[in-house]
C-alpha cells in the first residue's frame, strides 16, 4: 500500500462513517472531521498522504481548504469530493490532484488510492 494517512473532510455523517469504516477496513490510518475549521486544525497538526475533501462544508468552500492544504504540505495528494461536475467549480490549476462525484464508488476510490505511487508521499510524519 503506497498510501498510509488519510484526512477524511466530509460533513454528510453517513458518507463520514462509511469512508472511515471502508478506509479502515483497507488499512489506512483515517482522521475524520466534519467541517473545514476542523481541517484547518488538523492540517496545521499534521501532514497527510491525501486529503479526501468535500466541495460543499457547512462553514467554508472546500476549495479554501485545498489551497491552505496545498501552502501548508504541497506533497498532500488533495482528492475532492463533490455532486457538481468538475466544469462547473471554479478549481485552480493544480490544485487538486483526483475528484470523485457523489455518490461515490468506493471501489473506485479504493482502486485511485492504491495507485499513488510511493514515491509521491512523504517518508515521515510529524505532529508539529
Amino acid at each position: 500500500m503506497a498510501c498510509r494517512s488519510v484526512l477524511i473532510v466530509e460533513d454528510q455523517k453517513l458518507l463520514n462513517w462509511s469512508l472511515v469504516r471502508a478506509l479502515s477496513k483497507w488499512g489506512y490510518q483515517v482522521s475524520p472531521v466534519a467541517s473545514g475549521q476542523d481541517a484547518v486544525f488538523e492540517l496545521e497538526r499534521s501532514a497527510f498522504d491525501v486529503v479526501l475533501l468535500d466541495y460543499r462544508l457547512p462553514d467554508v468552500d472546500g476549495l479554501q481548504i485545498a489551497r491552505r492544504a496545498r501552502k501548508l504540505h504541497p506533497e498532500s495528494v488533495i482528492v475532492l469530493l463533490t455532486a457538481f461536475q468538475l466544469s462547473e467549480l471554479a478549481v485552480d490549476p493544480g490544485l487538486i490532484d483526483a475528484y470523485f462525484n457523489k455518490p461515490l464508488d468506493l471501489e473506485e476510490l479504493h482502486r485511485t488510492l492504491e495507485s499513488i505511487p510511493a514515491s509521491a508521499l512523504r517518508p515521515q510524519r510529524t505532529v508539529r
